[in-house]
């Protein structure tokens, strides 16, 4: 996988244009910023899938298909699979707004609607929102290296509220501000979700997602309570 120009619109999936690296961390607030301006240059229309596993085995998984269609800063994901539902999230200069039509809770989420699971799996409204990269604390906490590539790590902090997290990790890359990874901890600071690129491909010259994982864990024991796959199919041939 080429890791150099891919990041995640949700998230986790845009391709951002190449930020200089600099000796001297850069301000947190420049690099999370370039995150959110990748929104509005992507156009697609891609199937896709979600799938979580609870770590039991035996227990039956939960699946989800979906289109995904982006058109600059807003994103749709339109499921078929179990329920036809569409969500459209529009990222903007202060945050990102959440519609959903096609069902009994039609119209604009309220924020206490972000912790709700998407379809049964693990993922929440919240993390498709993408909506802690909003959050103006942010702190760099260091450098480290991912698949070879040096990183900036960045702690932000929630401003509190319904958020289901009271911090995120974020790693970014130096040389290009792709996001790399997020883990979500408690108020105890005790792991709750971890978000990885597995995959990328290149469509039309541009990056990306093709396999993300989510992992959620249990904050109490440490023990991973279940994993999900967020797959991005390849266009088909003209």
């Amino acid at each position: 996988m080429n890791c150099k120009a891919i990041t995640l619109a949700l998230g986790f999936l845009a391709a951002l244009t190449p930020t200089p690296a600099a000796e001297a961390p850069p301000d947190p607030a420049d690099l999370l910023r370039a995150v959110r301006s990748a929104q509005s240059h992507q156009k697609a229309n891609l199937a896709g899938s979600l799938r979580t596993q609870p770590a039991d085995v035996m227990k039956r998984p939960v699946e989800a298909s979906f289109r995904f269609i982006a058109d600059g800063p807003v994103i749709q994901y339109r499921f078929t699979d179990p329920d036809p539902v569409t969500l459209r999230i529009a990222f903007g200069a202060g945050g990102s707004d959440l519609t959903q039509s096609g069902s009994s809770s039609d119209g604009k989420f309220t924020p206490a609607a972000y912790g709700r699971r998407v379809m049964g799996t693990d993922l929440t409204y919240e993390d498709l929102a993408l909506r802690f990269i909003y959050w103006t604390a942010a702190t760099i906490e260091g450098e480290d290296k991912m698949k070879t590539r040096p990183v900036w790590r960045i702690r932000l902090k929630s401003p509190g509220g319904t958020s289901n997290y009271a911090s995120v990790v974020v790693w970014v890359e130096k040389e290009s501000g792709a996001l790399f990874k997020a883990e979500g901890f408690d108020g105890a600071g005790k792991l709750i979700k971890r978000f990885e690129v597995v995959a990328a491909q290149i469509i039309k010259r541009a990056w990306f997602l093709k396999v993300m994982r989510v992992e959620t864990f249990d904050p109490g024991s440490g023990k991973l309570v279940s994993r999900t796959s967020m797959e991005i199919e390849p266009p088909a041939e003209s």
